[in-house]
C-alpha cells in the first residue's frame, strides 16, 4: 500500500514537473504582438508533425553569431550553458519546487543549409540529473508553439544586424 501511494506521488510530481517547465519555457518565449506583426514571414519557423522538433533557416550570419544570439537570450531567462561547440549549444536550468531533483534542458543545433543556418531546438525534462538514476523526457512536442516563436525572434535579431 505504501508503495503504490510513493507511486502516485511521483506521477504527481512528474507531471507538475512538465507543467512547471512548459510555463517557464512559456514565459522565456513570449514575444510581444509587435514583434509578431513587424516579423518576416519568409522567416516563420517551421513545425510540421514531420519534424522532430523546430526549427527556422536564418540566413546571412555566422554559426557563431547565432549561437551567441541564443546564449545571450537564454542567460537572460535564468538559464546556463551546460555544453557547447561550434555548432551547438546544451542550457540548463534546475526547476524548483519538485519533490525529487529536476531540471530542463534545452539544446540548440545549427546544420547549413542552402540558404543559410538552421537551427533546431528540443528540450528535455531531467529527473535527478546527474545520478545513477538520472532520467530524460523530451518534451519538445509539448512546447513546439513556444518554441517557433523563440526561433522567430533569433531569425529578427538576425534581420536587424
Amino acid at each position: 500500500m505504501k508503495i503504490a501511494s510513493n507511486l502516485q506521488i511521483l506521477r504527481s510530481a512528474h507531471s507538475l514537473s512538465i507543467i512547471l517547465i512548459a510555463s517557464i519555457i512559456s514565459a522565456c518565449t513570449t514575444i510581444s504582438p509587435s514583434e509578431q506583426s513587424n516579423s518576416n514571414p519568409n522567416n516563420t519557423p517551421s513545425v510540421s508533425k514531420n519534424q522532430l522538433s523546430p526549427s527556422i533557416i536564418i540566413p546571412a550570419r555566422s554559426s557563431k553569431a547565432i549561437l551567441e544570439d541564443i546564449i545571450k537570450y537564454r542567460t537572460e531567462k535564468g538559464m546556463k550553458i551546460r555544453s557547447r561547440g561550434s555548432q551547438r549549444v546544451e542550457m540548463m536550468m534546475p526547476m524548483r519546487n519538485t519533490s525529487i531533483p529536476t531540471e530542463a534542458r534545452m539544446q540548440y543545433i545549427l546544420t547549413q543549409a542552402e540558404q543559410g543556418w538552421r537551427v533546431n531546438v528540443r528540450v528535455f525534462q531531467i529527473s535527478n540529473p546527474g545520478s545513477p538514476q538520472e532520467s530524460a523526457q523530451e518534451i519538445t512536442h509539448a512546447l513546439a508553439d513556444k518554441l517557433a516563436e523563440e526561433l522567430a525572434l533569433y531569425a529578427k535579431i538576425a534581420t536587424k544586424r
